[in-house]
């Protein structure tokens, strides 16, 4: 099985979190470089009133010291990041903060972010349990992407999918959990842990039992759906706000979801935004509509092909952003992939799984 992706590098990191980060850091450190200048910069031009870095970090520095205490091997891990690649902490933290920091309601450029997950517990073909998901994203993220294979000095290997300079985004490891997410954008938000370090601690755990502790423990930076699977076709479903959480369970063989809230007791949490919402009911109409009709045949294949319908084009779930959006903040799908949980095996494309090829990538 390869090692390698054709179009996104694969790191391999070992030992302790400060070991790994400053891996990391270092061997990524123009990449990152270049992806804090785009992120932030994009930030700062998109919101709806006056922001700086200053200003914006005024409101997010309390989000440090909270998560020292909750995930003090992952903060050290992103301080050894930032040193390595010659960044700033804080702006490698406010990176880290990538899906967090738009819980701030003058940041109106989540409508860019509408990754769609899924995920089946027994594979027709093979009666493996399968996650993937769509990773929707401002284009001007494209050039960051990474796989991050993961050695740690204690608990399992892991394999992640990321961009330059942050912890983790979604993926599995070697105990068979695996871990997709959606952007959620709910009004209780505050001081809590990151979306990033919610994934890594979710992947940290070498049963499912103890990878369900990190998204349901609040409080949290900002929302999110996190949809995690164990290699015996175990699947759960979670919503989180910054306070609360409601889990649902898989109607059948499979399950999904996209960027709104379905939950009766967390719904009217929700912060709905204009931009975005028709496109996440759509492309959760299509995906309910493709689990009907592929039922029978729910596997690597059809997984596959289900993250290049264009249902709602070009706000479907193989993204393409709007004609309209300015040219590098074009939000569309930067990566599709599968997770065969039991192989320890990512099935990942660069770009739209439309126009790009899916490549396998072993742990």
């Amino acid at each position: 099985m390869a090692r390698e992706h054709p179009a996104i590098p694969v790191l391999d990191l070992s030992g302790t979190p400060r070991q790994i980060g400053a891996a990391h850091g270092e061997d990524q450190r123009t990449r990152i470089q270049e992806c804090v200048d785009r992120f932030l910069s994009w930030i700062y031009s998109g919101a709806a009133v006056t922001v700086d870095q200053q200003s914006l970090w005024a409101k997010w520095s309390p989000q440090v010291s909270f998560n020292e205490q909750v995930a003090p091997q992952l903060m050290a891990e992103m301080r050894e990041i930032a040193r390595g690649a010659n960044v700033p902490f804080e702006r490698l933290f406010l990176l880290n903060s990538m899906l967090d920091v738009l819980s701030f309601r003058y940041l109106p450029m989540a409508q860019n972010f509408g990754c769609t997950t899924f995920a089946v517990a027994t594979d027709a073909d093979t009666g493996a349990t399968l996650i993937g998901q769509t990773y929707d994203m401002p284009e001007l993220l494209q050039d960051s992407l990474l796989m991050l294979r993961i050695k740690p000095e204690q608990g399992p290997r892991q394999l992640v999918f990321t961009f330059a300079g942050i912890v983790g985004a979604c993926g599995m490891n070697e105990a068979g959990i695996g871990v997709c997410i959606n952007y959620l954008s709910p009004l209780d938000v505050g001081v809590g842990k990151l979306h990033s370090v919610v994934v890594r601690q979710i992947l940290a755990a070498q049963n499912l039992a103890d990878a369900l502790v990190a998204p349901v423990v609040p409080p949290r930076a900002g929302g999110a759906h996190y949809l995690v699977a164990g290699q015996t076709g175990e699947i759960i479903s979670i919503e989180s706000t910054g306070r609360q959480y409601e889990t649902f369970f898989p109607d059948g063989n499979a399950i999904g979801h996209t960027n709104h809230y379905l939950g009766s007791a967390v719904k009217h949490l929700e912060f709905v935004r204009e931009g975005s919402i028709g496109s996440s009911l759509a492309r959760y109409t299509a995906l309910r509509r493709y689990f009907r009709e592929h039922d029978a045949d729910l596997n690597l294949r059809s997984l596959q092909q289900l993250t290049r319908n264009h249902t709602s084009y070009p706000s479907s779930i193989c993204a393409h952003g709007q004609d309209s959006d300015p040219t590098g903040k074009r939000g569309r799908t930067l990566s599709a992939m599968v997770h065969v949980l039991a192989e320890g095996t990512t099935h990942i494309t660069s770009g739209c799984a439309c126009e790009n090829e899916f490549h396998p990538v072993a742990l």
